[in-house]
């Protein structure tokens, strides 16, 4: 026998609030998907120090990049594995990307959380807190990660709240898409 009571059954008016949500939610897991992958090659290139600074990088605020070099998918690995090969112009044009995603990511989230929270059930609306305490916890791991100088536990935590918040997203669209009408 199939598992149940994972979809909400909600009255007529907010079933139908959910099937206008529907893209939202898939625009939401898309971009946290984008910017989880491009955390992980934030990683893979040493970039997180690139912008030891913040909110600035590099104490400016447009700081010289290479976004040729940083988004080169097809570079070869190097011998010197513990600083990888890029100059610091291509790390810092991916730590920049990893920010500016950041932030699209959380708008998306936000307006996730306010749409689920407009519904106005129960269900939706710890959703929607669970959203935005999992949203501002990553926020706060992040900016942590470059104001200390990227403490291994800071970094470990920064990773899985994103895993979080990316099974947190995709709970979310599973309700979206199996929601009943009372």
């Amino acid at each position: 026998q199939r598992l149940g009571g994972f979809g909400w059954t909600l009255p007529a008016e907010l079933s139908a609030a959910c099937l206008r949500m529907r893209f939202l939610g898939m625009l939401t897991l898309l971009l946290l998907v984008l910017q989880l992958a491009l955390g992980g090659w934030t990683s893979a290139n040493y970039a997180a120090l690139a912008c030891p600074d913040f909110p600035l990088c590099q104490e400016q605020l447009l700081p010289e990049v290479n976004f040729a070099q940083g988004f080169n998918f097809t570079q070869q690995i190097g011998p010197n594995y513990l600083g990888g090969m890029l100059d610091n112009q291509g790390r810092t044009a991916i730590h920049l990307t990893h920010r500016i995603g950041a932030l699209i990511v959380s708008l998306t989230i936000i307006l996730m959380a306010i749409r689920l929270w407009g519904l106005g059930c129960r269900q939706a609306r710890n959703l929607s807190l669970s959203l935005v305490g999992l949203l501002a916890l990553q926020i706060a791991l992040g900016v942590s990660n470059i104001v200390f100088g990227l403490p291994l536990a800071v970094a470990v935590a920064h990773n899985a709240v994103g895993a979080l918040l990316l099974l947190t997203v995709v709970m979310v669209n599973h309700r979206l898409r199996t929601v009943k009408t009372q």
